[in-house]
């Protein structure tokens, strides 16, 4: 088990970005959290497997390159791991 923070940029507040991570990150099965920051950036903490975390990211770049280009995965780290976590929440 893991956890990872990255940070979205370019184009992504205002277009359902953080909602099209939670729908990724169901499918996925990973829990976390995803919400935007005051810089015009989103933030997503991620949890799961390494599997399961490498789906997300595909997931989520097939999802969001539909809506058109304008956002780019920033930089990232590794966290903590939440024991207990449940799920994945839109903050």
């Amino acid at each position: 088990m893991e956890r990872q923070s990255v940070r979205f940029v370019g184009f992504v507040q205002g277009r359902g970005f953080r909602w099209a991570c939670w729908n990724c990150a169901r499918k996925a099965g990973v829990t976390g959290c995803v919400r935007n920051e005051r810089d015009g950036s989103v933030t997503a903490e991620v949890q799961g497997d390494s599997a399961q975390i490498y789906d997300f990211y595909l997931r989520l770049e097939d999802l969001v390159d539909g809506y058109g280009s304008g956002w780019s995965r920033g930089s990232s780290h590794e966290l903590p791991v939440v024991a207990g976590e449940a799920k994945f929440v839109v903050r």
